[in-house]
């Protein structure tokens, strides 16, 4: 009885390790807390959910959400994007977000290797992307820009449906 009380008890302080992140999956790539949508580079945001977003000022990502055509618009040139599937979860709602999200937090090689779309190479401030051949739904739009990872999540919609549809669809999801 000592013996598997022993064993038993080995075991759970084993699992309770203090690396434990207390909240593993707020910072998954793949995670959708949120979204911003506008039309134009100039349009204040308007904000679903709580998003999980590090564009500090960086660049703008339009229109949100999209149909074919998205553009990013930076203050300094963009060398590369990728887009990764995004799967949407209204959970984090009150995380402040700011104080998690970091430059270093996603690896360029995992970016890549998860990345559904890639653009690189590029020296421009402005770029404009036809992901048409994209399914529907959520991906996290991430830049390089000056040698830093930023990211801002996006919805695309399918041929036929219209910009109002969408935001009456991703409205009644995240309120």
């Amino acid at each position: 009885m000592k013996k598997s009380l022993l064993i038993l008890i080995s075991v759970l302080s084993l699992s309770c390790s203090s690396d434990d992140n207390s909240n593993p999956g707020n910072t998954d790539m793949n995670l959708v807390t949120g979204i911003n949508l506008r039309q134009t580079a100039e349009d204040i945001p308007l904000e679903f959910g709580n998003p999980n977003i590090l564009v500090n000022n960086k660049f703008v990502t339009y229109p949100n959400p999209v149909n074919e055509v998205v553009n990013i618009a930076a203050q300094e040139n963009i060398t590369d994007v990728w887009l990764v599937r995004g799967t949407p979860k209204k959970i984090y709602q009150s995380v402040n977000f700011s104080s998690i999200l970091n430059n270093n937090l996603y690896p360029e090689a995992s970016i890549v290797t998860n990345s559904d779309f890639a653009l690189n190479g590029q020296s421009s401030n402005v770029i404009s992307l036809n992901i048409s051949a994209l399914e529907k739904g959520y991906y996290k739009v991430f830049v390089k820009i000056g040698g830093q990872i930023y990211w801002d999540n996006l919805y695309k919609y399918e041929d036929g449906e219209t910009n109002e549809d969408q935001f009456d669809i991703l409205f009644n999801y995240w309120n």
